[in-house]
């Protein structure tokens, strides 16, 4: 997609001005511990020795908490209100420079060596990124051999768009989303590209994949997650064989994105402990 349309509504301020659910210290640590949950389930007790980057990371309030969990923490974000509350934050706590640390650059352009990273924390942000191709590709640099991305992301097939809250608006071409969005009193274009679930698969092909969604939606208390919907309850108590074959319908997935290295089968056992089937995360997507 063409800078052009998705730098346009900057007139209007910076991602985290123009949706300020980004400051609700709640809702991001809610979020937040989600994350630290799926990565800790990954490594087990290794989890607090890793290096983390948390690749947009806006207002800093998961970031924070990432510190509290890993052993050093890099927030990127070209968002410089977003950042900037992050590192008040981090001031504020007492948290020092070597535990955490904010850094306003591109996620597609990381200042950061090859393989220097045990992880990269990717949640959500995709779709906010001109260059999608080039974002993974240079997630799958600065990771070590073994060291793995938590990619958190949405499908382009939502009935309600999580950033502008339309009905089917993420299905249009942009062109006609556009006029939908001026239809509904939006004052903005609408600059998000989500994609469909065979088209993330192919975005994530360099990468051995183990898919936590249907875990997740099976035991949310073991990831933090608090759903009180109908919606949500019927769906758990699917079978986890039904949700399987749902996955590309689902919204919503969490991704542990693997780059092929010694240490995926340690660290993987835990998950593949609670499948019947088999898992290798050194497969390609």
């Amino acid at each position: 997609m063409p800078e052009a349309i998705t730098r346009v509504n900057e007139s209007a301020g910076t991602f985290s001005e123009r949706f300020p659910i980004l400051f609700d210290r709640n809702g991001r640590l809610q979020k937040a511990e989600k994350v630290v949950a799926v990565l800790y389930d990954h490594w087990g007790r290794k989890a607090r020795i890793k290096t983390v980057v948390d690749v947009g990371c806006s207002t800093g309030i998961m970031t924070r908490r990432f510190a509290a969990a890993f052993r050093r923490v890099i927030g990127l974000d070209t968002d410089h209100v977003g950042i900037g509350n992050g590192a008040r934050l981090a001031i504020q706590s007492g948290i020092t420079r070597e535990s955490l640390q904010f850094c306003g650059a591109d996620g597609c352009r990381m200042p950061l060596a090859d393989g220097s990273v045990d992880a990269v924390i990717c949640n959500q942000v995709y779709e906010h990124v001109d260059d999608q191709r080039g974002l993974l590709d240079e997630i799958w640099r600065v990771i070590r051999p073994g060291g793995v991305c938590y990619f958190g992301i949405g499908t382009r097939h939502v009935l309600i768009e999580g950033h502008y809250k339309l009905p089917f608006l993420s299905w249009l071409p942009h062109r006609v989303a556009d006029i939908y969005m001026r239809l509904t009193g939006k004052k903005a274009r609408y600059d998000v590209l989500l994609l469909s679930y065979r088209n993330l698969k192919r975005l994530v092909r360099r990468f051995g994949v183990m898919d936590y969604t249907v875990d997740i939606i099976k035991r949310p208390e073991m990831y933090a997650e608090i759903h009180h919907s109908a919606l949500r309850r019927w769906v758990q108590r699917q079978p986890a064989w039904i949700l399987e074959v749902l996955l590309p319908a689902i919204p919503i997935h969490v991704w542990v994105l693997v780059k092929p290295g010694p240490d995926i089968w340690p660290a993987a056992g835990q998950f593949v402990a609670r499948h019947r089937k088999t898992v290798d995360p050194t497969r390609r997507s």
